[in-house]
C-alpha cells in the first residue's frame, strides 16, 4: 500500500519539476527570442506599436547592413579581433593552468594552501581593484590597444579560477596510476605527457570552452584597454548615433555576438557544467 501511495506522489513531484523547468526556460529564452525576432523585422515594424510576437515574414537586411562597409560600424573586424583574443586567451590560460594545478595538487609547493586560498579569494574582491594596476602596466609596456595588451589582463582574470578548477580534475586522477608509472621507470615528462594529460583531456577541453566564453563576453577590459582595436562587445555601443538608434542593426549585431556562446552552450553545455561544478563535487 505504501509503495502504491508513494507512486502518485513521485509522479506529481516529477511533473512539478518539469513544469518549473519549462517556466524557467521560457522566461530565460524570451529575451533571446525577442532579440532574434527584432533582428529579422524591418525598422518600421520594430518601431510600430503593433508588436507581432509571431512573425509573418523574415528579412536579413539588418545582417547584410552590419557587415557592409556603409554601416560605419566595424562588426566583421570586431568579430575577427574578438575571436583571436578569445581563442588565444583560452589556450594560454589552460596551458598555464594545467601544470600549475598539477604542481599545487601533486607536489610539495611551499605555501600551497595559501596560494589556492588566494586564488579563491580573488573573486570576492571587486574587479576594478585589479583593472587599474593592470592598465598602468599595459600602458607602460607599450601594449595598449594591442592583442597582447588584451590577452594579458584576460588571462590574469581567468587564470586563478582555471587553476582552481583544473586542480579538481587533477585530484580525480588516482595517485596509484602515477605511482605505477613511476615504478615502471617513467620520468616526470613521460608521466605528464603520457599519463596525466590524456586523463585530463575532458577537463582541458571543457576549460578551453569556458575560457573562450569568458573572454568572448568580456566588456570592461576591452572598453578600457583599447581605442582603435575594435572588440565586438564594445562595438555594439557604436550603433547609437547622436540622433537615434538603429534598433534592427543593433539586434542583429547582438545576435552575432551571442551566437558563439549559444552554440557552445547548446553542444557542450555538459562539459562546461562539469568544469563549473568540479570544485564542489570533487
Amino acid at each position: 500500500m505504501n509503495v502504491i501511495a508513494a507512486a502518485p506522489g513521485r509522479a506529481l513531484r516529477r511533473a512539478a519539476t518539469y513544469i518549473g523547468a519549462a517556466v524557467v526556460l521560457i522566461v530565460m529564452a524570451f529575451p533571446l527570442y525577442g532579440i532574434i525576432l527584432t533582428s529579422t523585422q524591418t525598422e518600421r515594424d520594430i518601431r510600430s506599436a503593433d508588436v507581432a510576437f509571431v512573425p509573418t515574414y523574415i528579412t536579413t537586411e539588418h545582417y547584410t547592413r552590419i557587415f557592409s562597409a556603409s554601416s560605419g560600424v566595424p562588426v566583421a573586424e570586431s568579430m575577427v579581433n574578438s575571436l583571436v583574443v578569445a581563442v588565444t586567451t583560452a589556450v594560454v590560460t589552460v596551458a598555464i593552468a594545467v601544470p600549475a594545478a598539477y604542481a599545487l595538487n601533486r607536489m610539495r609547493v611551499p605555501g600551497r594552501r595559501l596560494i589556492l586560498g588566494g586564488f579563491a579569494a580573488i573573486y570576492v574582491l571587486p574587479t576594478l581593484l585589479f583593472v587599474m594596476p593592470l592598465f598602468i602596466t599595459v600602458v607602460q609596456l607599450g601594449l595598449y590597444d594591442t592583442y597582447i595588451g588584451l590577452v594579458l589582463p584576460y588571462v590574469a582574470f581567468t587564470l586563478p579560477f582555471m587553476v582552481w578548477i583544473m586542480g579538481s580534475f587533477v585530484r580525480s586522477i588516482p595517485v596509484a596510476v602515477e605511482e605505477m608509472a613511476l615504478i615502471d621507470g617513467a620520468g616526470l615528462p613521460q608521466l605528464i605527457f603520457r599519463i596525466v594529460l590524456p586523463l585530463l583531456r575532458p577537463g582541458i577541453f571543457a576549460g578551453l570552452l569556458l575560457g573562450f566564453v569568458l573572454a568572448w563576453v568580456e566588456f570592461l577590459t576591452p572598453l578600457l584597454f583599447t581605442s582603435n582595436l575594435s572588440m565586438l562587445t564594445v562595438t555594439l555601443g557604436l550603433f547609437r548615433s547622436t540622433m537615434d538608434i538603429e534598433i534592427g542593426q543593433l539586434a542583429a549585431a547582438t545576435v552575432m555576438t551571442a551566437l558563439p556562446v549559444i552554440l557552445i552552450t547548446a553542444f557542450f553545455g555538459r562539459n562546461i557544467t562539469e568544469v563549473i561544478t568540479a570544485g564542489v563535487e570533487r
